[in-house]
């Protein structure tokens, strides 16, 4: 993909999350939140997603992150995803408080702290598996291993952010959020790295 092609898929996301964003802006729910919430909660996954939403702790995110700035060989790439990882913790935090979203006013199955848009276990997760993507696809890894990591790194802030919206803590415009900002701001900083390469 070419250099300016992450700008692309930059901008493109931060739009995105804006007109989300406006929605949502005096604490008002979308017309999908509640109705996929409670579809949602009409499978028994109760247990699984008590589990699994763990992994997108900070204790957790700490291990992987520790875990993949040793497999990354490069000190640049070792700059971008510690660089890009505590610009999504402060990215997030800020965003928390402008928008000021409290959370849902569904059963909370899990302990939450903090206001609600964007998600920041969904945001981490997000950030953390789309650079590692990025890193996986320019490595020399063989064909199985790529596809093979590929599905388990899209399918691990997706169900994140669908464990954050089944156990109540999150409306779905909230883990929404917290996608479309994440490949922004992913999006953004490869395209950053490769400029300045």
């Amino acid at each position: 993909m070419k250099t300016i092609h992450y700008l692309y898929i930059s901008l493109f996301f931060f739009f995105c999350f804006f007109f989300l964003s406006i929605f949502i802006i005096n604490g008002n729910t979308i017309f999908f939140d509640v109705p996929f919430y409670e579809w949602l909660r009409a499978f028994p996954l109760e247990d699984f997603f008590i589990f699994i939403t763990d992994f997108g702790d900070t204790f957790w995110l700490c291990v992987f992150l520790i875990l993949a700035f040793i497999l990354v060989k490069t000190k640049r790439k070792r700059e971008l995803l510690v660089g890009t990882m505590v610009v999504e913790v402060v990215l997030n935090l800020l965003l928390k408080y402008f928008f000021g979203r409290e959370r849902p006013g569904f059963p909370h199955l899990v302990e939450a702290s903090s206001y609600s848009f964007p998600s920041g276990h969904t945001m981490a997760t997000t950030t953390f598996s789309l650079l590692m993507l990025y890193f996986l696809w320019s490595s020399k890894c063989s064909k199985f291993w790529k596809f093979f990591l590929t599905v388990l790194l899209i399918l691990f802030p997706i169900v994140i952010g669908l464990s954050r919206i089944y156990l109540g803590v999150h409306f779905t415009s909230d883990v929404l959020g917290a996608y479309c900002v994440s490949i922004s701001l992913v999006s953004f900083c490869i395209f950053l790295f490769r400029s300045l390469k």
